[in-house]
């Protein structure tokens, strides 16, 4: 999708600058899968909600036009290594985790693309995209609990890359694990706050 940029006005300086203040605050392993949630909803955020979230088996976008599906995926140092260069290939990437067992596995094309997001640090944000059938077809791999890819760096369209990237602060934004900790204290409050 060469055209990314131009349909959806994407703001890649605010996206990264709130990939930057996560950090690692949902990294841990009953947060990670937040930290997913709230980059799925950063993409959304960062196309004025052209992107919406949907969150379906296999297809996590989709625009609210034309109905395109998009998967996300997101990891540290995927695209670029932690000094800043590019690599050859993305890491190894899970397309999908699954409880199917033996050899009749089978991985289906859920979504049109599949955007691949680097959070590692300001020397390697960037993003890319690519047909998500033919990463299917191409670059899948089947492993004991679902399948991987690893993709070719020149098969990838790159939507921003680490130099076009400008991070910024804002100085009073509160740490993602204390606003989800805030959140959570006032959900469950209503069950033993009850003026008894």
């Amino acid at each position: 999708m060469k055209n990314f940029n131009k349909i959806y006005q994407f703001d890649y300086n605010g996206f990264f600058s709130m990939i930057e203040k996560m950090g690692d605050d949902l990294n841990t392993p009953s947060l990670r899968f937040l930290k997913g949630r709230a980059i799925e909803i950063g993409l959304c955020q960062a196309t004025d909600f052209r992107l919406i979230h949907i969150d379906t088996t296999g297809c996590d976008l989709q625009d609210s036009k034309t109905k395109e599906d998009f998967e996300s995926k997101s990891q540290k140092y995927c695209l670029y290594t932690r000094t800043g260069k590019l690599k050859r290939k993305t890491s190894t990437i899970k397309l999908t985790n699954t409880l199917q067992k033996g050899q009749n596995k089978s991985l289906k094309c859920s979504s049109d693309w599949l955007i691949i997001t680097d959070t590692g640090s300001e020397l390697s944000y960037s993003m890319a995209i690519i047909s998500y059938k033919e990463v299917v077809d191409n670059y899948s791999k089947e492993v004991n609990d679902g399948f991987t890819c690893q993709i070719p760096m020149d098969k990838l369209t790159f939507l921003v890359k680490p130099e076009e990237i400008e991070l910024f602060e804002i100085p009073d934004a509160a740490s993602a694990k204390k606003e989800i900790d805030e959140a959570l204290k006032r959900l469950t409050a209503a069950f033993f706050n009850r003026g008894e």
